[in-house]
């Protein structure tokens, strides 16, 4: 039994020629020019509106008009060409007709949202919504609605005629981007329209007509007819274009008998295209299937002519679901007139109704009029379940994506198709989309690692293969994989065939092709199974192994966040039975979902099958990573695997696994060991040194024993335990590691020291430290390496904030670095010291004036300069320095007072010497009293005009009374606070103030 079938819906005592649903009534058009209005099956009104039959009909929702295409309408005279004509859609007795659109072919209407007029108050303007009717014409289109109004109408000329309009949405936000109109069934073009001046509002851009994607069979449309000669005029006898649109602004057009599907900028929306035995006849969308119309074939001699056949695909993955045949008549066959797909609604939810309307081709039959058939299919829910069944996991999925789950009665089946479909995927081979969608849901780890080897991989957790989708939690009776059929050798009597395709959409990590759905499609040919490579424990494929070890990675990852957020913590390994000793089934049922949502010993469990299942991997495919996994902190079973390691003979791994055991000593007595062996120092000592930076301050004591001998022989290598870019490392009581390092190594102190400085360290301790060591190898140091240590010490003591001088400046003899003692001087603010050892003990003038240059950039008002040239020109008892206190007043002067200046000076002080400073010191002070001029006659100005302001606002009133309103709300005054707005003294309430000021602003401008 099929999933669709066809229930009359009515039969009609006329020709129907077309088509249309809107708000629950059904509008039949004629051949006889009738328009017929059904309710149901029930015929509520019939109207005689042209003598031609009618071609098209349309609503315009907003305009309450039915827009009618026929030939010469019943009550007005017009001419005898095609005409669109409007009618008022409750009485439709007069017509209006479009004399713009003369010798129309096709239209196509719907609405969309123009902005309106903004409203008082608002200076956002609403939107409205309005009709839009674009008719295609003899070589030019015609826009109804664009405009202002509906009757003003753009026109496009264009090369050819439009034979169909289609909109890639039912309704739209702004003016529609882009309108299909289809000249012939292998050209097109897009209308783009705009609200723009009137030479840019429409254009046109044609569709390509080659390249086209091939259907899975590797079919492609023939090379199109160049000659565009019947297209011209109305194309009489030639084949209509077919089309409709799809989902997301997507149009299928027909193509011979291919069917593409185009996107509202012209571009494929898919990689592959649909392919029917015959050219269609008529094309509709009705969510999720895609409904092709296929011709009756001709009478053959001694056989009957065929009957019109409705194939039913899937539109997610273009796979045929069902093929329908109307039922036959008496005598002849039947003519599909129209198809047409209206909204309706049941149970407050929307759906689409699809109907379609047969007229038989013998003439005594079609004297008894037309027959309208609905299209119905079966539950969603039993058809997923269907395809479940048979395999067919792919389209179950389409199918539910289309639809969505919520009006299915098990919601939430999505997910698990995808893991099913998964699992589908892995017995084909497509190791990595099924291992990611794995990773996506959240599959129990123990389930996946079910599906490989047991000696290599997977242990007592392994489920032998015809199990695998119960496992998973599929229907009764699924299949991993569709059945394949018999091939029958004899030919199909029907000229359409049931079911012949399975074409998917592009493939993506959501959607992949399903194989296995060709088995039914494809009938007449042997089906295309893809054969998955063996997997056992003598063959085991490289990419399933690789696959293996990413979803096992990140879920390594997801448990470092799952653990730690645990309320409780996690159960000792010790105290539980080990992963080998449990039932595989009870590992099997631990639940799926996210890490963080399970109990503490089921996350333990999961973390137990999870490293120990990589640690296995690891050793079949990457032994290189073995140790890395077992460095850092693991939930390995090491009952499990500790045999492996040592027959595989990795024994520094087995120690790494020791470590994070807590099995230090030992451990650190098998790399002394080894160390003793090795000659070469990269073996000999890495080693150790790895594993004691990874300890931590908890075994601080066992760090300083176990390194003593590296720094014996390599204190290089050595400091690496205390400055390694790790977080135990960081963790390590610093003060501590530095007596530990002052007693084996003080040199390696002073790396430590400024390494830990460049990581933010500022313990006030540890920087008072590092001055000392700094002095400590200045003392021992001699010639170009003492200076170098004097420059380092200075550096160090200028740039740093943290260390205490108070403390250094007392172990600082002066003899030895009287640099370093002026630096702290100055830092406990006795810059007199500082500046004498500058100037009497170093002779370094320019020192004392740089000295002077920090401390006055920070506090200027301390005069630092000026007291400077005082120690030069009026020193206790050392000798006048005259020269270096000219300079001073030349390179300083501006900072020093002249007059304090020049009573410091000698008096036999030549003028040239001091001419610079002369004319420094009376330009600044000229600028000075210009600026204080300046400023003085600015306040006076500002102060003239606050006061003219202040009488111009203090002889200003307004009157206030009961009947005042306010002009903003409209609301009395009252006794409410009041804003009076200049310059006409309206008078508002205070919170009204702000929008009637906009309200003017915008009158004003």
């Amino acid at each position: 039994m099929g999933s669709h079938a066809l229930h009359p819906l009515l039969a009609a005592k006329a020709r129907i020629t077309t088509l249309h649903q809107h708000d629950g009534t059904l509008y039949a058009g004629c051949a006889d020019g009738s328009v017929r209005y059904y309710d149901g099956a029930e015929l509520k009104a019939s109207y005689q509106l042209s003598r031609r039959q009618i071609d098209a009909l349309a609503v315009l929702p907003v305009s309450g008009l039915l827009v009618v295409l026929a030939g010469k309408p019943f009550l007005v005279k017009a001419d005898p060409d095609q005409t669109v004509s409007l009618y008022k859609l409750d009485h439709p007795s007069r017509a209006k007709v479009l004399t713009q659109a003369r010798y129309a072919q096709a239209f196509a209407a719907t609405t969309y949202m123009a902005p309106g007029k903004p409203s008082e108050g608002s200076a956002t303007a609403a939107k409205t919504r309005r009709d839009l009717l674009v008719v295609g014409c003899s070589k030019k289109v015609v826009v109804y609605g664009a405009g202002a109004r509906l009757g003003e109408a753009w026109e496009l000329t264009l090369p050819h005629t439009p034979r169909a309009v289609i909109f890639p949405a039912p309704v739209y936000a702004d003016l529609p981007g882009a309108v299909h109109l289809l000249y012939s069934p292998s050209a097109s073009t897009l209308l783009h329209i705009k609200a723009s001046p009137a030479a840019n509002r429409l254009s046109a851009t044609d569709l390509p007509m080659t390249g086209y994607p091939a259907s899975r069979d590797g079919t492609r449309p023939a090379v199109p007819d160049s000659g565009w000669g019947r297209l011209g005029g109305f194309m009489r006898g030639a084949a209509l274009p077919v089309g409709t649109r799809t989902v997301g602004g997507e149009v299928a057009l027909v193509r011979d008998d291919l069917g593409v599907f185009f996107s509202s900028e012209g571009n494929f929306t898919r990689d592959e295209s649909l392919h029917w035995p015959t050219v269609p006849e008529a094309l509709a969308f009705s969510n999720p299937f895609l409904y092709s119309v296929l011709p009756a074939a001709a009478a053959v001699a001694g056989q009957p002519a065929s009957l019109p056949t409705i194939q039913v695909h899937l539109a997610p993955t273009l796979t045929l679901r069902d093929t329908i045949t109307f039922p036959a008549p008496t005598t002849g066959s039947l003519s599909v007139a129209a198809v047409n797909v209206g909204a309706t609604s049941t149970d407050g939810r929307k759906s689409s109704k699809l109907l379609l309307v047969s007229t038989p081709t013998d003439r005594t039959l079609a004297l008894e009029g037309s027959t309208i058939w609905e299209v119905r299919g079966t539950d969603i829910g039993e058809q997923v379940d269907e395809l479940v069944r048979e395999g067919r996991v792919m389209d179950a999925i389409g199918l539910v994506e289309a639809v969505g789950d919520t009006g299915l009665e098990e919601t939430q089946r999505l997910p698990r198709l995808r893991i099913l479909n998964a699992l589908a995927q892995f017995a084909r081979g497509e190791y990595q989309p099924a291992l990611e969608t794995f990773t996506v849901f959240n599959v129990n780890p123990a389930k996946v690692i079910a599906l490989y080897p047991r000696t290599a991989i997977s242990g007592n957790l392994a489920v032998p293969r015809e199990e695998w989708m119960k496992l998973f939690g599929a229907v009764e009776g699924a299949r991993l994989e569709p059945e394949v059929l018999p091939v029958i050798a004899s030919p199909k009597p029907s000229v359409i065939r049931n079911a012949h395709l399975a074409l998917a959409r592009k493939k993506s990590n959501d959607t992949i092709a399903s194989v296995a759905s060709t088995s039914r499609e494809h009938p007449d040919s042997p089906p295309k199974i893809m054969s998955p490579p063996p997997m056992d424990d003598e063959t085991l494929p490289r990419k399933a192994v690789d696959e293996l070890i990413y979803y096992l990675s990140d879920r390594r990852q997801k448990l470092g966040g799952a653990i730690p957020a645990l309320k409780d913590p996690l159960p000792a390994e010790a105290d539980l039975p080990s992963l080998s000793e449990v039932h595989a089934a009870m590992i099997h049922d631990l639940p799926d979902g996210p890490l963080i949502d399970l109990d503490p010993e089921q996350l333990l469990r999961t973390a137990q099958v999870v490293y120990t299942s990589l640690l296995k991997v690891y050793l079949v495919a990457r032994p290189s990573l073995v140790g890395s996994l077992c460095r850092i902190e693991n939930w390995v079973d090491v009952a499990e695997v500790e045999p492996l390691l040592r027959e595989k003979g990795r024994i520094d791994d087995l120690r790494d696994l020791y470590m994070q055991k807590g099995m230090h000593d030992k451990a650190l007595g098998m790399l002394l060991e080894q160390a003793k062996e090795e000659d070469d120092p990269l073996d000999r000592y890495p080693p150790t040194v790895r594993y004691l930076e990874k300890l931590g301050p908890k075994h601080l004591q066992l760090i300083f024993d176990s390194s003593r001998w590296i720094f014996e022989e390599d204190p290089g290598r050595g400091l690496q335990i205390f400055t390694a870019d790790e977080p135990e490392v960081d963790a390590l009581p610093r003060d501590k590691v530095v007596a530990f390092l002052e007693e084996v190594d003080w040199k390696g102190g002073i790396t430590y020291l400024e390494h830990v400085f460049e990581l933010g360290d500022t313990s006030p301790e540890l920087h008072d430290k590092l001055v000392e060591l700094y002095l400590r190898r200045l003392k021992s140091a001699t010639g170009s390496e003492r200076d170098e240590a004097l420059k380092t010490l200075l550096a160090f003591l200028n740039d740093s904030t943290h260390y205490r001088p108070y403390r250094l400046l007392s172990k600082l003899p002066v003899q030895n670095a009287p640099e370093a003692q002026a630096v702290l001087l100055g830092r406990l603010g006795k810059h007199d010291e500082a500046l004498r050892l500058y100037i009497y003990t170093l002779k370094d003038y320019a020192a004392a004036e740089a000295y002077c240059a920090r401390v006055h950039a920070k506090e200027p008002e301390r005069g630092l300069f000026l007291h400077l040239l005082r120690l030069y020109l009026r020193p206790v008892k050392e000798e006048v320095l005259v020269a270096p206190a000219l300079a001073l007043v030349a390179r300083h002067g501006k900072r020093m007072d002249a007059r304090a200046v020049l009573d410091l000076l000698p008096p036999l002080v030549p003028v040239k010497e001091l001419h610079d400073f002369f004319l420094r010191t009376l330009g600044d002070e000229r600028a000075r009293r210009n600026e204080h001029r300046i400023t003085r006659g600015l306040l006076a100005a500002r102060k003239a005009q606050a006061e003219r302001l202040v009488v111009g606002l203090e002889v200003k009133r307004v009157r206030v009374t009961d009947q005042r309103i306010c002009p903003q709300c409209q609301k009395r005054l009252g006794q409410s606070a009041i804003a009076v707005h200049a310059p006409r003294g309206e008078v508002t309430h205070l919170h009204c103030k702000d929008l009637f000021s906009e309200r003017l602003a915008r009158a004003r401008a």
